[in-house]
C-alpha cells in the first residue's frame, strides 16, 4: 500500500513534468509562428496594387477635374500630380539598377525592335511616363535614361522589381526586406543558442518558464526599455502596413532620418527606431561595465534573440488584430519583473 507522502510526491513530479512539457511546446510554437510570420511579412512597396491605385486615382481624378480651373493646371500637369500622389515618384526621379540587367525598348508596347540593356549599379532617371489601355497587362510604361545615348521604355512593374531608389536608406530597406528570412532567423536562433549555452548555469525549467529571467543578471532598466520599444516598434510598423501602407510607400521612395518633416505616424516610427538604437548602445555600455566578456556576450545574445522573437510575434499578431493586447501584456509583464527586481535590490 502506498503512503500518502509517496502519492503527493508522484503528483508533484507529474505536475512539474507536464508544466515543463507544456512550456516547451509553447516556446516551440512561438518560434515556429515567428519564423513563419517573417516569411509572409512585407517591407518594400508591392508592385501589384492596381486595385488600390485605381480607386485612389478615381478619387484624385474627381478632385483634380473639379479644381483644375481653380488651380490653373493643364491636363498634363494634373496627370503628373495624380501619378506622383499614387506612385510616389515622378519625372527626373533617380533609380539604381539592382538586377543583373534591365532591357529597354525604343517604343512603348513594341517588343520587336532592337533593344538596349542597362546593367547593375547603373543610375537611371525617369524621362517620360505614358499610360496604356486600362485593361492591358502593363498599363504604365516608363521611359528611363542612363545618359543621352542610352534610353528606352520599360513597364513600370518590371522597373520597380529591377531597381531601387537612388538613396542609401531605400537601398537598406530593400536589402533588409529581401533577406529578412535569413537575418531574422539568425537573430532568433542566436538567442536560443545563448539559452542552450547557459543551461549549465541556470535551470532549464526556469529559463523556459520565464524567458526574461536573465534580465535580473544586470541592475539596469535599459534591457527592459529595449524589449518594450521592440514590441512597440513591431506593433506600430504592422499597423502602418495594415491600415496606411501608402505612408510606408512614400517613405520608401522619399526617406529621411529627420522625424520633424514626416507625417505624425511615420515621425513616431522613426523616433522609436532612433530611441531603440540609442537604448541598445546603452545596454552594450552597461554590459561592458558589469560583465566579463563571455557572460556579457551571452547576455547580449539572449537579449537580441528574445527581442527578435518579440518583434516577429507582435508584428505577426498585429496583422490579425491581437497584437495590441499582446503588446499590453508584454509591457506589463516586463515592467512588473523590473519592479520586483528593483524591490529586491533595495
Amino acid at each position: 500500500m502506498l503512503h500518502r507522502s509517496s502519492i503527493t510526491t508522484s503528483k508533484t513530479i507529474f505536475y512539474t513534468y507536464t508544466t515543463h512539457l507544456t512550456m516547451k511546446q509553447l516556446l516551440y510554437a512561438i518560434i515556429f509562428f515567428s519564423l513563419l510570420s517573417c516569411i509572409g511579412s512585407t517591407s518594400t512597396p508591392s508592385t501589384d496594387n492596381k486595385a488600390d491605385t485605381t480607386a485612389l486615382t478615381a478619387d484624385i481624378d474627381t478632385v483634380c477635374a473639379s479644381d483644375s480651373n481653380r488651380l490653373n493646371l493643364s491636363q498634363m500637369q494634373a496627370d503628373s500630380l495624380i501619378f506622383r500622389l499614387t506612385h510616389h515618384y515622378s519625372l527626373n526621379y533617380n533609380f539604381i539598377v539592382k538586377s543583373d540587367s534591365l532591357t529597354l525598348v525604343p517604343k512603348e508596347n513594341d517588343l520587336i525592335r532592337d533593344t538596349c540593356r542597362i546593367y547593375k549599379e547603373d543610375v537611371i532617371a525617369v524621362a517620360d511616363i505614358k499610360f496604356g489601355a486600362r485593361d492591358s497587362v502593363d498599363t504604365i510604361w516608363i521611359k528611363v535614361a542612363r545618359d543621352q545615348f542610352t534610353m528606352g521604355w520599360v513597364p513600370e512593374q518590371e522597373l520597380l522589381l529591377s531597381t531601387t531608389p537612388d538613396n542609401t536608406i531605400s537601398q537598406l530597406i530593400d536589402f533588409l526586406s529581401g533577406s529578412r528570412v535569413i537575418w531574422m532567423s539568425c537573430l532568433s536562433l542566436l538567442g536560443i543558442a545563448a539559452i542552450i549555452i547557459n543551461r549549465r548555469r541556470q535551470k532549464a525549467d526556469s529559463i523556459i518558464a520565464n524567458p526574461i529571467a536573465f534580465l535580473s543578471d544586470i541592475d539596469s532598466p535599459y534591457p527592459a526599455v529595449f524589449l518594450t520599444l521592440t514590441a512597440l516598434l513591431a506593433c506600430l510598423y504592422a499597423s502602418i502596413q495594415n491600415f496606411v501602407p501608402e505612408y510606408w510607400q512614400e517613405y520608401y521612395f522619399h526617406p529621411t532620418l529627420n522625424p520633424l518633416v514626416l507625417p505624425p505616424v511615420m515621425a513616431i516610427l522613426v523616433t522609436i527606431v532612433w530611441t531603440l538604437i540609442t537604448t541598445y548602445i546603452a545596454v552594450i555600455d552597461e554590459v561592458y561595465h558589469n560583465f566579463y566578456f563571455a557572460p556579457g556576450a551571452t547576455f547580449l545574445m539572449k537579449l537580441t534573440g528574445l527581442a527578435m522573437i518579440i518583434y516577429l510575434v507582435v508584428s505577426w499578431s498585429t496583422l490579425i488584430y491581437i497584437g495590441y493586447a499582446l503588446l499590453i501584456f508584454l509591457t506589463v509583464w516586463i515592467w512588473r519583473r523590473q519592479r520586483k527586481k528593483a524591490e529586491i535590490s533595495q
